[in-house]
């Protein structure tokens, strides 16, 4: 009576290309419809606050990305 259930465990299944593509794509959708919904609140009319977060998303992938000023390796 000396038995031993052995626990497989699946392995850690990484995300497909596909599938981190389709993630980062809903993620910026929704980050551009909160912005816009923000801006709306603030009094922006609905083109204006479109057009704001559309050159902010510009400016932001148009910028090269910065290294950290902290100390370290």
């Amino acid at each position: 009576m000396n038995e031993q259930t052995e626990v497989v465990q699946d392995p850690v299944k990484e995300e497909s290309a596909f599938a981190q593509k389709y993630h980062a794509e809903k993620l910026m959708k929704r980050a551009k419809k909160k912005a816009k919904k923000q801006l709306k609140h603030q009094g922006f009319s609905d083109s204006i606050a479109g057009r704001l977060v559309k050159n902010a998303l510009g400016r932001i992938a148009a910028a090269p990305e910065r290294r950290a000023a902290g100390r370290g390796g």
